[in-house]
């Protein structure tokens, strides 16, 4: 549906409803823009099987049932050849149209979505993904080697200061690794 919608039936929800005593193909008209309509058959809706759809695919659909189950009533003379009567009147056929629709509900207008927004959403997207894809071991190693370095202390020196700070007693010959270990 178009994000600059200005009909009010752009975010209507129906329930359309097969209520003749045929199966409604594809090949009768149960599509939308070249593409099928299917209930729960997989094959077609069937006699009185309701699909929940948009309210511009469900009228449609209706439309065409309603031309489906009129053609199918129509007059035939003895030989089996049309009479040539008028099937419907625009009024008839609006009346068996609306007959095949219940309205449910309206969904909101969707919230307009900047560019920056759009892209960051990506990039969450994008980041879930490595997460997921990424080994939990590598991730383990990656939290471990962060431990290590959370504290801030850049080089030894740093260490020694926050061991004398704290008056912790400690060997200046020892590693920064070793050092690190007294201040845990």
């Amino acid at each position: 549906m178009s994000e600059n919608a200005t009909n009010p039936n752009d975010y209507r929800v129906v329930t359309f409803t097969n209520k003749t005593d045929f199966a409604f193909t594809p090949e009768l008209g149960c599509m939308y823009d070249s593409r099928p309509i299917f209930g729960k058959s997989g094959a077609s809706v069937e006699s009185g099987e309701s699909v929940v759809l948009p309210f511009h695919v469900g009228n449609l659909l209706a439309k065409n049932l309603a031309k489906a189950s009129m053609n199918r009533a129509a007059p035939e003379d003895a030989k089996g050849i049309p009479t040539g009567v008028s099937l419907w009147s625009e009024e008839s056929l609006q009346i068996r149209q609306a007959s095949y629709l219940t309205k449910m509900y309206s969904e909101d207008k969707p919230a307009q979505i900047s560019e920056t927004d759009k892209l960051m959403a990506k990039v969450e997207e994008y980041k879930a993904l490595v997460d997921k894809l990424i080994p939990v071991e590598h991730k383990k190693e990656e939290v471990e080697t962060n431990l290590e370095t959370s504290d801030g202390y850049k080089d030894k020196a740093d260490v020694i200061a926050e061991l004398e700070k704290r008056q912790i007693k400690f060997d200046a010959r020892k590693s920064k690794a070793d050092l690190e270990k007294l201040l845990v």
